[in-house]
């Protein structure tokens, strides 16, 4: 499977654990492709991190992400979602597989 180049919007908040994350962008964008988002939390944020984008960007990451518990990565195909329990990070270059290639 090719990586393709992608830029990735990360968001960060506070969420017990992944359900809630979802049940939150559910009530708040409900068409949003939600197989194109990706719930980051726990002790392994940087290996995580690392299958998308280059160590400098992930220390980046972690340290806007302050005080938040969890990190958002909406992919090329979800429009990124901000909310007042979701602020966001920034749009960073990285990769993501696609069984596909690029999409169009």
């Amino acid at each position: 499977m090719p990586k393709v180049a992608a830029d990735i919007f990360i968001a960060s908040g506070v969420f017990d654990d992944q359900p809630e994350v979802f049940s939150h962008l559910m009530d708040t964008a409900p068409d949003l492709p939600f197989d194109e988002i990706d719930v980051i939390q726990g002790t392994m944020m940087r290996k995580r991190l690392g299958g998308y984008f280059p160590p400098q960007f992930i220390t980046e990451i972690l340290t806007l992400m302050g005080a938040d518990d969890t990190l958002v990565l909406f992919l090329p195909e979800a429009d990124p979602v901000e909310t007042v329990r979701l602020r966001g990070l920034g749009l960073f270059a990285g990769t993501i597989i696609r069984a596909d290639g690029p999409r169009t």
